[in-house]
């Protein structure tokens, strides 16, 4: 009896996940304005210098939170192309199956460029990306160490889960701090569509974007 119900439910898992389940996906992620804005009329200019993905990706990791590719020669990816990879799908049993890839271009380290620059923008700094335009800015720089989602499939419904980790180091005339910054997302879904993983992704950009927003109030320099 238990072998059935464990069948039906791996069978419903996949149903969830939809055809696409066992295979590479591809979408996009927007991230969402800024809850709210500080108006100024002298606003502190700061420079993104860098951002890099310094994630760490395992082969079948049991930590469904760990970055992992599907395997598979077909599917291998050196380490740039590995800059677009957001997440995996997994079945009713924990066991990794397919994976999801940014497209168009977009990487985590744009993705997470963005959020960073639209939160900074909306505590009233002016952002630039280059030193040229801006000698006498500050700067910052971001160490993206966890940016990743994944499906967790229940009986009826499933869960996708999104976290996402960095370390910022600013760096000015008051001297240099560094922070760390989190968020999490999660969204209960009943279909695997890609709306699904765009609103898990939402709510830990939002997340992310209050932490960011508090940990700067306290840390910048």
């Amino acid at each position: 009896m238990k072998r059935i119900i464990s069948a039906v439910i791996g069978l419903v898992a996949l149903g969830l996940l939809g055809g696409c389940a066992m295979t590479r996906s591809y979408t996009t992620l927007t991230v969402p304005s800024p809850a709210a804005t500080i108006a100024t009329n002298t606003p502190k200019v700061i420079v993104i210098d860098a951002v890099q993905d310094a994630r760490e990706f395992q082969v079948d990791p049991r930590d469904p939170s760990v970055p992992s590719l599907k395997s598979g020669k077909e599917y291998a990816l050196d380490a740039n192309q590995r800059k677009s990879a957001i997440g995996r799908k997994r079945n009713g049993y924990g066991m990794a199956l397919g994976d999801y890839m940014l497209k168009n271009g977009q990487t985590v380290e744009s993705l997470t460029r963005d959020l960073v620059a639209a939160t900074l923008g909306s505590l009233g700094y002016r952002v630039e990306r280059t030193a040229d335009s801006a000698p006498d800015a500050e700067h910052v720089s971001v160490t993206i160490h966890q940016f990743w989602a994944w499906v967790t499939p229940g009986f009826w419904t499933a869960t996708i889960e999104a976290k996402l980790g960095t370390q910022l180091r600013f760096t000015g005339h008051n001297g240099d701090k560094s922070v760390e910054v989190r968020g999490y997302g999660r969204n209960q879904i009943q279909t695997g569509r890609e709306a699904n993983w765009q609103l898990a992704y939402d709510r830990a950009f939002k997340d992310y974007e209050k932490n960011l927003r508090e940990a700067i109030r306290g840390s910048a320099p």
